[in-house]
C-alpha cells in the first residue's frame, strides 16, 4: 500500500492564517522526511462563517492549491504533490493549465492533477459561476487543459470557453501530462466508466468499505473493458489519528473529531459511518482499520487526513511519527486484493 497526507488547512479562530500555513509547511517537510508517498492539497474560497455561524473557525484557508504546490516543491524531495481537488469550473482552464505546469516543473515532475466539480454554492455565487453549469464547465475545462498540455498548437470552441490557436508555455515535464485524478464521493457506474475510458484515476472520500468495494469491482470491470492494467491505484481519504492506545486516542482526539463533524455537517450530508470509519486509535486498531479497507474495499492508496479539526501541531507530529513507525510498515505488506475482486 501507499500512503499520503491530506491538507485541508482548517483555521480554528485560536490560530492565525499565518500559523496555519506555517504548521502545514512543517507537516509537508515531515511527511517527506518520514517516508509518506504523497501530500494532497485543497481549494476553497471565501469565508464560510456566514454559512456556519456556530463553528469557531474557517473550514479552509487554501485558495490556491498550485501556489501551495510550488511552495511544497521547494521544501520536499520525494513526495508526490496532488490536488484533492482543483475545482475546475471556478477558473479559466488556461490559468489552471499554466499554474499546474509550473508546479510540475518546479517539483521535478511530481504533480498529480486531482480535479473535481466543487459543491459549495457560495463559492460559485461569489465568482458569478452558475452552479448548475459546473458539470459542463468541468468537462470543457479538462479537455482544454489536456489539449494545451499535449498539442503544439491548440484551439478550442466550446459553450463556455473559446481558445484561439496558441501554444501554451510552460508545459508540464511529465509526459504526456501529469496523472489525472477525478474526485467522487460515491463511485457510480457513470463516473467509473468516464474515469476508465480516459485512463484517469479516481479519488474517493467518505464511502464505507462495502460501497468502496462495489466501486472497486466496477473499476476492475471498466478497466478490463478498456484493456487497461489491473494494477491500478484505488484511493480513498480517511481521518487518521494514532496514539499509544485506543483510550489515549479517545481522550486526546475526540474534541477535534467533534469539531470537524460539526463544521462539515453544515455543507454536506454526513453520517455516523464517517466517525466509525476513521482510522483512530492505538497502532493495532489503526492497522485493523486499514486492513479492512484493503481487503473489503480494494484500497491500496490511503490519503491520511492527520491534521483535522485544528489538532495542535505537537499532536499531529506525534501521530504522523507513530503512524510511520508502528502502522505503516505492517500495512505496506498488504498484498494484492482478493476478496474485493471476487
Amino acid at each position: 500500500m501507499k500512503f499520503g497526507t491530506f491538507h485541508l488547512m482548517e483555521q480554528p479562530f485560536t490560530k492565525s492564517e499565518a500559523q496555519v500555513y506555517a504548521e502545514h509547511i512543517e507537516q509537508f517537510k515531515l511527511a517527506d522526511k518520514l517516508g509518506f508517498d504523497s501530500v494532497w492539497l485543497t481549494e476553497h474560497h471565501f469565508s464560510s462563517v456566514p454559512y456556519v455561524p456556530d463553528v469557531d473557525g474557517e473550514y479552509c484557508v487554501c485558495a490556491s492549491p498550485y501556489a501551495m504546490a510550488c511552495a511544497v516543491a521547494m521544501i520536499t524531495e520525494n513526495v508526490r504533490i496532488g490536488t484533492a481537488v482543483k475545482i475546475l469550473p471556478l477558473e479559466h482552464p488556461l490559468l489552471t493549465a499554466e499554474e499546474a505546469a509550473m508546479a510540475d516543473i518546479l517539483s521535478g515532475g511530481r504533480i498529480d492533477f486531482g480535479v473535481g466539480l466543487g459543491y459549495r454554492k457560495y463559492e460559485f455565487e461569489g465568482l458569478r459561476i452558475p452552479v448548475e453549469e459546473k458539470l459542463e464547465r468541468f468537462n470543457e475545462a479538462l479537455e482544454i487543459i489536456l489539449g494545451v498540455w499535449t498539442t503544439e498548437e491548440f484551439s478550442y470552441e466550446g459553450k463556455y470557453w473559446s481558445v484561439p490557436r496558441m501554444t501554451l508555455v510552460p508545459r508540464p515535464i511529465q509526459k504526456p501530462h501529469p496523472p489525472v485524478w477525478v474526485a467522487t464521493r460515491l463511485g457510480t457506474h457513470e463516473v467509473i466508466d468516464y474515469v476508465a475510458s480516459h485512463g484517469y484515476h479516481m479519488l474517493s472520500a467518505w464511502a464505507p468499505p462495502d460501497q468502496l468495494g462495489q466501486a472497486y469491482k466496477l473499476m476492475r470491470e471498466a478497466r478490463s473493458n478498456q484493456g487497461l492494467d489491473m494494477d491500478f491505484p484505488f484511493t480513498c481519504v480517511r481521518h487518521v489519528f494514532v496514539a499509544e492506545s485506543d483510550e489515549e486516542a479517545k481522550r486526546k482526539g475526540t474534541e477535534y473529531v467533534d469539531y470537524y463533524m460539526k463544521s462539515t455537517a453544515q455543507f454536506r450530508p454526513i453520517g455516523d459511518h464517517e466517525r466509525g470509519q476513521m482510522v483512530f486509535g492505538g497502532p493495532e486498531t489503526c492497522i485493523e482499520k486499514i486492513q479492512e479497507l484493503n481487503e473489503v474495499a480494494g484500497i491500496n492508496n490511503l490519503i491520511c487526513w492527520m491534521n483535522f479539526g485544528g489538532l495542535p501541531m505537537d499532536m499531529v507530529k506525534a501521530s504522523m511519527s507513530l503512524f510511520v513507525e508502528e502502522v505503516m510498515p505492517k500495512c505496506r505488506e498488504f498484498g494484492a486484493v482478493q476478496q474485493a475482486a471476487e
